[in-house]
């Protein structure tokens, strides 16, 4: 960790000094403004309170059991959080994610799995590309949130995890720090207050299509928390749009999530960034979750 803290601050000088050398070289305005594109800036999502733009999903979902209406009535974003909050009930699920993030001309993929065994909760990620390697484990229970970070394995059995050191957070520190606890299915803001007009629900042959868009600034204020401290950013990510698509079935249980946003991210200058997610959920009859030392392929 200090060999990477040392090496991270040897990269910042290397990248300051150059910055520099090249506005005394160029000279003047011309200088001045390679100076500024390669300063880290983005919008500051720490004046923003995450909670203040949610809804009160708890009485959407008593609403809904006390009045079930015709799931066409309802709004795009009150029927996936009716759809997110019963799903969060359930005592046993699992789910799977696989994602993709083009930058630069490098593809970074990321492979992960969530898992839930009455009150504990299990998340794994594991994203690589030629620059960057990343796997990380998170085990919660009542009280604490402990992640494992690792080393990527590859090998004929797929993309694995090696894990060994282990930090823990009390629950509050962890929703403080990475933005949301194991417990919520979804790090989007999803409500009324997040949702565009141009959302909407489709009836389709198993269920239901609820399509979001959503404001690229406010229904990200938890994902940004997660994606600093996932990628080891000193900037947040700033959006410019967030589109998700979710698939329920016709009881409104969690079926699919499929997610396209583009975001500019600052890595030694201003860098957009275009990704796509897809992650399927499934309730199950008793799951359990993994040692640290056991291994998932995917």
């Amino acid at each position: 960790m200090e060999e990477n803290l040392k090496k991270k601050k040897r990269n910042n000088i290397i990248i300051t000094s150059l910055g520099v050398i090249a506005s005394i070289a160029i000279g003047g305005i011309g200088g001045y403004f390679i100076a500024i594109e390669l300063s880290p800036k983005g919008f500051d999502y720490s004046k923003l309170n995450q909670n203040e733009y949610e809804d009160d999903v708890v009485s959407i979902y008593n609403n809904y059991l006390s009045n079930p209406l015709d799931p066409l009535s309802y709004s795009p974003n009150d029927l996936v959080n009716i759809a997110l909050y019963k799903y969060s009930l359930e005592t046993y699920t699992e789910s799977d994610v696989n994602a993709s993030a083009v930058s630069l001309g490098v593809t970074q993929k990321t492979f992960g799995k969530s898992i839930k065994n009455n009150n504990q909760f299990f998340n794994e990620s594991i994203s690589q590309s030629s620059f960057v390697k990343v796997a990380k484990r998170f085990y919660e229970d009542e009280d604490t949130v402990s992640i494992y970070n690792g080393e990527i394995n590859n090998d004929n059995e797929g993309v694995s995890g090696n894990y060994k050191e282990k930090n823990d957070y009390t629950i509050d520190e962890y929703i403080d720090t990475w933005g949301k606890d194991l417990s919520r299915p979804v790090i989007y803001n999803i409500s009324s207050k997040t949702t565009l007009d141009t959302s909407f629900i489709n009836k389709t042959d198993n269920g239901y299509l609820v399509s979001l868009d959503l404001d690229p600034i406010t229904s990200v204020i938890r994902y940004v928390k997660q994606m600093v401290q996932m990628s080891s950013l000193d900037t947040a990510p700033q959006f410019e749009n967030v589109h998700i698509e979710f698939n329920l079935d016709n009881e409104l249980n969690l079926v699919e999530m499929n997610v396209q946003e583009s975001y500019y991210v600052w890595v030694v200058g201003k860098n957009f960034t275009e990704a796509t997610l897809n992650e399927k959920f499934y309730i199950l009859e008793e799951t359990n979750i993994p040692e640290f030392n056991e291994k998932i392929y995917y």
